[in-house]
């Protein structure tokens, strides 16, 4: 369900890009040495905007090196690391366990039992240091469960379920910039959900899976429409929160997510899913 807030690699710098993938690389990093191998499968593109847009507004300290990685033994990369970098890795370890704690139930693959056990032995460290999240995180993907074994239809339903989940997410302190990063993680959340259903539509409708578009099968133009139209508004909000916060520190780097990335990513599954859906 993940990996849907991603740069535009084009529209930067190489300065900028690096620096990205410093806060990217930092984080995969910070996952191995502390939560061991198999807790850098898990990485994506989303929690690494929340390094970036954290980072933005409280400023922290950063450690940054150069590292040979195993991906590319050759050249050195920047590794950013900060007191970010550890919170936005629990996050990431608190996912991933209890989404496959949910695929567990849903579909008991062989895969997802390995995974899970392994996972099993990396929460402690997470849900010690952050219970209240952890719990709110496993709630939001019991209720999503709930309606999705209900089949619900409801799109701002399933949608606003699991932006709840990110936007308590990206509420790093109970501060003055809580309301404006529970919207922008709210509004993102919704925005992953409803991508992600649209581009699994055809898949889930052939594997007999739950998909709250299920009734748009055969009406793809309608169903593009409805998302188009769903996903800017919820972007836009992303938009407006952000500019409210009136960042400068990473905000070429932000900028480029929101206003190109992002907006690239979705109009491309758009154009995609509406040429492939069953007609």
């Amino acid at each position: 369900m993940f990996g849907y807030v991603r740069i535009n690699k084009m529209d930067l710098t190489f300065r900028e890009y690096d620096y990205y993938k410093g806060y990217y690389c930092g984080l995969c990093k910070y996952l191995k040495e502390n939560h061991g191998e198999i807790s850098r499968l898990s990485l994506n593109y989303d929690i690494t905007f929340l390094i970036v847009i954290l980072t933005a507004i409280y400023k922290v300290k950063s450690t940054i090196t150069e590292e040979r990685c195993i991906a590319n033994p050759l050249k050195k990369k920047m590794r950013i690391v900060n007191e970010i970098t550890e919170y936005a890795a629990s996050m990431n370890i608190l996912l991933s366990y209890y989404k496959l704690e949910d695929n567990l139930y849903d579909d008991n693959g062989i895969k997802d039992k390995l995974a899970y056990g392994i996972y099993k032995g990396k929460l402690k460290k997470a849900y010690d240091k952050y219970p209240e999240k952890a719990e709110y995180i496993r709630q939001q993907l019991s209720n999503l469960r709930e309606l999705e074994n209900e089949q619900s239809k409801s799109i701002d339903r399933v949608s606003n379920t699991f932006g709840n989940l990110m936007g308590e997410i990206f509420v790093f302190k109970k501060d003055e910039y809580e309301q404006n990063l529970r919207n922008i993680g709210f509004n993102l959340g919704k925005y992953i959900y409803i991508l992600d259903a649209y581009e699994d539509l055809e898949e889930d409708y052939e594997k007999g899976r739950y998909n709250p578009f299920i009734d748009y099968i055969d009406k793809k133009q309608e169903l593009k429409n409805k998302v188009d139209r769903l996903i800017s508004m919820s972007l836009g909000i992303v938009a407006r929160n952000i500019e409210s916060l009136n960042l400068e520190f990473n905000k070429s780097i932000i900028d480029n997510i929101i206003y190109s990335g992002v907006y690239l990513r979705y109009k491309n599954i758009l154009e995609k899913g509406c040429e492939n859906n069953v007609q």
